[in-house]
Order: C-alpha cells, then structure tokens, then sequence
C-alpha cells in the first residue's frame, strides 16, 4: 500500500468528501435513479462504502465494494451496522486484483480529483470497466467534462497570486519575484466568483466512460473564446462536469454550490481584455512527467506559454 493510499483511508478526508452535501447528494439521487432491482453493482473506490449502501437500498440484489485502504475494514463495520451485510461485499485490496465470476449491471466509482483528474484513479477504474461490466452496462457516473475559462480577478491575483510580489513589504522591492512566481507554474485550488470570468467556459475534456479507452484524458486543442466585458485577463480557472445519471449533473464551476473541489485557479501574466475581442488558446492537458497523480496543464496565448502543476 503506497503513502496515497494509506492518506485516503483518513477519517478527515473521507469525512471531506461525504460531508459535501452538493457531492453526496448528487450522487444520491443518480444512484436511486440508475439502480435497478436485482442489479449487480461494482463500487470502486467504496471508502466508507456510502455509495454501496446507496446501491443496496435502492434494490442491487448484489453490491461489492472495492477499496485498497485500510477504511475498508471499517466499511465492513458501518455495511453491518446499517443491516446491509447480505448484499454487500467488500474487498480490500487493490483493483487490479477484483475478479468476480457474475458480470456486473453498473459501475459506480467516486474517482474525481481536481480537474476531474487528478488522483489517477480513472485509468484504474477503466481496467475494472473492460473486466467485469457486462454488454451494455452502465457507468456512473456516465460522462466528465474538463472545463476552462478566462477571468479577471484582481484581488485574487494580486492577494494570493503571483501579483502579492508588487507591494513593498517595509520599503523592500521584491517584484522581480512576480515572473519568477509564474514561470513556477502552480494551479492552486479556490473559490473563484462568478462574475470574474471573462468569457463563456469551454470543455477541454469530454470523456463517455462507457467507451472511453486509458490515456483519453491527455488532450491538446485549441479554444477561441470570445470576450464579454472589459477587463485584464489574469488567470484561467479550471473544473469539471460530471454526469451522474439523465436527470443529475454534477457541476463543481463557479456558477454552483461549493464544493471540496472547488475550481482551480491558474494564474497568467496580466494583459488588457477588450469586450468583442477574441482569445485564441492552445491548451495540453497531460499526466506531470515526475509526479504521476498530478497533471501538467499548458496554455498557450500569444507570445506567453504557462505550463502548470496541478495536483
């Protein structure tokens, strides 16, 4: 069991994740809503094994729970606590190793990180997709989206961002430190308002995950964004879309409630932004070379290349 996985079976972090009533609501509702009587259910990823005991109460005649943390003995205890032990069955051990004789109806799996993908847990999840779900299943959630938009948020750049390096600090001129700052490229996770965006957000990222393949998340493109107010351009801000079920989307941008996630702020050099104008954006959404649950996120506008840690 490596450090991750031992920091995932934290009481603090899956109280983080379960306490998020945007999250668990969400995901809540789309498992009443997809589950059937008699579905063979997989919980990938299960922690507290919530989202299992979801599955089993709205009528899987079979759940197993799947978790390589040590939270998966005490997900035994809460499955018995709450009088599900005779639909649910948890495995402790890691994904790779999940064999099951019977294929399975849907695939259920929490594996979102920051920009969707941080965590690399969707490749896993993938692996377990090909071996065990049956002809038709059904994924849940069933679609992602990555998306990304310009802002303007001075306060946000100039408080917490690269920006802080203008002021004086007791008649001390420490600017030089503001390029240096960018040039180290780190993403950093906030809540971004609303009204900073400059522009109408687009999907870098659009993954089905019932036929998505690994690797599909590592994307280059191009975006045209079109301005719509005023302002000076200093940062891009990052999230995702999930598609939990028909009627339930998962939406963690600037326009819904808070989440855990939050948005994640990248912070780019200063430049005018003029209502009408048009941003043309080269963007790469990769896994980080060294730190492989991390992504490297690179936007190019203009002269000015970003690459960014995002983890």
């Amino acid at each position: 069991m490596n450090d991750y996985t031992k920091w995932y079976g934290e009481l603090e972090v899956q109280r983080l994740m379960v306490s998020d009533r945007w999250r668990t609501d969400a995901f809540a509702r789309a498992i009443q809503e997809v589950v059937t009587a008699g579905d063979v259910v997989v919980d990938l990823g299960t922690g507290t094994g919530i989202l299992a005991m979801f599955a089993a109460r709205a009528g899987a005649s079979k759940v197993y729970a799947i978790d390589e943390a040590d939270i998966a003995t005490m997900a035994v205890e809460l499955i018995q606590m709450n009088g599900l032990e005779e639909s649910i069955e948890v495995f402790h051990g890691s994904a790779a190793k999940f064999q099951i004789q019977e294929k399975a109806d849907l695939i259920i799996s929490e594996w979102l990180g920051h920009m969707a993908f941080v965590e690399g847990m969707v490749d896993d999840l993938l692996v377990v997709r090909d071996r065990v779900l049956k002809p038709g299943g059904r994924m849940l959630p069933s679609a992602v989206e990555v998306m990304l938009a310009p802002i303007d948020d001075p306060v946000l750049y100039s408080n917490h961002g690269p920006g802080f390096w203008r002021r004086l600090i007791h008649d001390v001129d420490l600017s030089i430190l503001e390029e240096l700052e960018l040039k180290q490229g780190r993403g950093f996770q906030t809540f971004i308002d609303a009204a900073s965006l400059l522009s109408v957000p687009s999907p870098i990222v659009a993954m089905d995950m019932r036929r998505a393949a690994p690797g599909d998340q590592w994307t280059t493109g191009k975006i045209d964004f079109e301005v719509k107010r005023d302002g000076v351009l200093n940062g891009f801000v990052g999230w995702f879309v999930a598609e939990l079920s028909e009627n339930v989307i998962l939406d963690t941008g600037p326009n819904h409630p808070q989440t855990h996630w939050s948005q994640m702020y990248l912070p780019f050099p200063p430049q005018i932004a003029e209502k009408g104008s048009h941003l043309s954006v080269d963007y790469q959404l990769a896994r980080h070379p060294e730190y492989w649950r991390s992504l490297e996120v690179t936007i190019e506008l203009g002269d000015c290349i970003q690459r960014y840690i995002v983890d």
